[in-house]
């Protein structure tokens, strides 16, 4: 099994498209939370300290907390290959202050639940949202 983690800058449009459907299948509060977590992954990465940021992320993460997301599709129910994106807003410190997966699967559910104890590098300011985007293969 492989995991494979995107950097976000250029999938975002393509999630904005995915936010769309939210609307059949999300409640309204889902939708709501999901579009603005969006919209504030999009600013910070239009600032060069977002930029360096999500670089860092993107190498950080691989290197710290893979094993946790194997370790939820090793436990899921399901052995669905879909991608899914976690939203995280970080805290000053770069803990976890809330989490949000699109689509709500078993698999997304357990990588929020384990993402949610960890700790990443201050990010630029608090309330800072990234996205993580994740490809899951066999």
């Amino acid at each position: 099994m492989e995991i494979k983690v995107e950097n976000v800058n250029w999938r975002t449009a393509a999630f904005a498209t995915a936010i769309v459907v939210l609307a059949f299948v999300c409640s309204a509060a889902d939708k709501k939370q999901l579009t603005a977590a969006l919209a504030a992954v999009e600013i910070n990465l239009k600032t060069s300290e977002g930029k360096r940021y999500d670089e860092m992320i993107g190498k950080e993460f691989p290197a710290k907390y893979l094993a946790s997301i194997k370790e939820c599709k090793q436990s899921s129910p399901s052995s669905s290959t879909d991608p899914l994106d976690l939203f995280l807003k970080l805290d000053t410190e770069g803990r976890t202050a809330e989490a949000l997966v699109y689509p709500e699967t078993p698999m997304s559910l357990c990588s929020r639940k384990a993402l949610a104890a960890i700790q990443f590098s201050p990010p630029p300011h608090g309330e800072y949202w990234i996205n993580i985007h994740l490809q899951i293969k066999r």
